[in-house]
């Protein structure tokens, strides 16, 4: 019976992810949000997919010299990619400002001065950011404690580490799921993903967990392989804590832990894993009763209550125009001080919203969201690196979205995004039309269709997907391995 249910919501699974991804890509043109050149973004699109391809046959072509160079090659991309990332630390230099500011100016505050009072009323509104807040307050510590007094700097360098560390582990599943191919490919894609050799100085809550969907997801693999109880256990634990501190600055990465859940439930031997469930959800309840606890040391609790931001609020502001931030819907929730009549009011004029939508109000509203959320191949880097910077320079001019250059940046960026979803689709098409599907893939593919229905329904941004980067670059190398070993296997 388990084994009817697990094969039917597979394949329904690679259905409706395949079909959200080319609705992704069909809004990318349709809507064209971003000011595109359709041409010239399709060209590149289809030159980033050649060169895919390309390169996976050559791996495969000479994967066994490839493998006995493997130390030498990771320890060259490494190398390159982590000095590229500190030399682009200088150049890119900005002053913080908005939610960047908050994280990075209330922990500068608090390890300077004991407290974040400037940032009070910020995190009163803004719950969701008090883990982030305390990251950097740790992070700024120790930093403080080995002299280190340029906190742009640390948040950088630690950004830079938790990107290398995301590079690091998402080599490493695809080499389990596909083998040294897998893993020597991903170093590829990662070094024409251009945001990653950039990504240091944007140190803001998707940057800073991209790196906990693929650990969850690798802690996971790890554990299924995993015979004795204890380290089993230690296993389950690590996920648990890796899924809190995660959800504590970003909530979207709770979904990868939901995703592995489900996939043991299905797909696992249910012995092994009937303590994952309690073990991972005790850790995460601790994470956030630890954070509300160091929080409230400095934060009223009843004033913090009454300035605090409904979660509805996001989804009420995903439902008008675009989907996106938009100052009018924050002026709406702000304007009642009491915390019941905000939290009603956001709920009943979500709910007029939604009932005045007929179906084709929903499909344009989705088309244009999806276009918004899975259409920026820049990962919205922006957000951060188009604060005040000074005198721009002339690799501002291509990251920022003012500049000069940055068509010429986004179309690179997004061809390559786009090329990347492919192989992803046709693996997953490949899935629905064979006798059975990848097994492997449930949980990263269940994760990733979470991710998106989840973002249909909240605030539209483009960089909302990018902490689950790692995930479709993983799946999209397990594409390349499907329709090679179904149209090519001996290439």
């Amino acid at each position: 019976m388990r084994e009817r249910i697990s094969f039917g919501l597979s394949k329904a699974l690679c259905v409706v992810l395949a079909l959200l991804f080319t609705w992704a890509i069909a809004a990318v043109f349709l809507v064209n949000y971003y000011s595109y050149c359709l041409p010239i973004l399709a060209v590149l699109a289809a030159a980033s997919l050649f060169l895919i391809v390309l390169v996976w046959q050559l791996i495969k072509k000479h994967e066994a010299l490839l493998g006995d160079n493997r130390k030498v090659i990771a320890w060259g991309f490494f190398l390159f990619i982590g000095i590229v990332q500190i030399i682009m630390i200088f150049p890119l230099r900005y002053t913080p400002k908005w939610d960047v500011d908050a994280l990075f100016g209330g922990a500068s505050e608090w390890v300077k001065m004991g407290d974040f009072a400037s940032y009070h009323e910020y995190f009163g509104m803004f719950h969701n950011n008090w883990g982030g807040l305390i990251l950097f307050r740790a992070v700024f510590g120790i930093a403080r404690l080995f002299g280190v007094k340029d906190f742009f700097i640390a948040a950088s360098l630690f950004n830079s580490a938790l990107s290398l560390s995301t590079m690091y582990l998402t080599g490493s599943v695809c080499e389990k799921l596909v083998g040294i191919r897998g893993r020597l490919m991903a170093y590829f894609i990662f070094s024409i993903s251009l945001p990653f050799y950039f990504i240091a100085p944007a140190f803001y809550t998707d940057a800073l967990t991209m790196v906990f969907p693929i650990l969850i997801f690798s802690l996971y693999l790890a554990a299924r392989e995993q015979e004795k109880l204890i380290k089993r256990l230690l296993i389950f634990a690590l996920m648990g804590l890796a899924a809190g501190v995660g959800y504590g600055i970003k909530a979207t990465v709770v979904i990868m832990l939901i995703a592995v859940i489900v996939d043991a439930v299905l797909n696992q031997d249910l012995k092994k894993f009937v303590p994952m469930l309690p073990i991972t959800a005790i850790l995460m309840l601790a994470c956030s009763l630890a954070a509300q606890g160091i929080i409230f040391r400095h934060l009223d609790r009843r004033e913090a209550k009454r300035l605090e931001t409904p979660i509805l609020h996001w989804v009420m502001m995903g439902t008008v125009g675009n989907g996106t931030y938009n100052r009018n819907e924050y002026a709406f929730t702000k304007s009642f001080e009491d915390t019941a009549e905000r939290r009603n009011a956001v709920k009943e004029r979500l709910l007029e919203r939604l009932k005045s939508y007929d179906i084709g109000d929903y499909a344009e509203l989705f088309t244009r969201k999806l276009g918004i959320d899975f259409g920026d191949g820049t990962y919205g880097l922006s957000d951060c690196l188009d604060c005040p910077h000074g005198d721009d320079n002339a690799l501002q001019s291509f990251l920022v979205k003012d500049g000069e250059h940055h068509a010429v940046y986004k179309h690179i960026c997004t061809g390559a995004l786009i090329a990347l979803y492919i192989p992803l689709i046709v693996s997953c098409v490949l899935d629905v039309k064979g006798k059975r599907t990848a097994r492997d893939l449930f949980a990263p593919r269940l994760a990733l269709f979470g991710l998106m229905l989840f973002l249909l329904f909240w605030e539209a941004r483009w960089r909302y997907f990018s902490n689950y980067m790692p995930m479709i670059i993983v799946l999209t190398i397990a594409g390349l391995e499907s329709i090679f070993n179904r149209y090519l296997p001996n290439s």
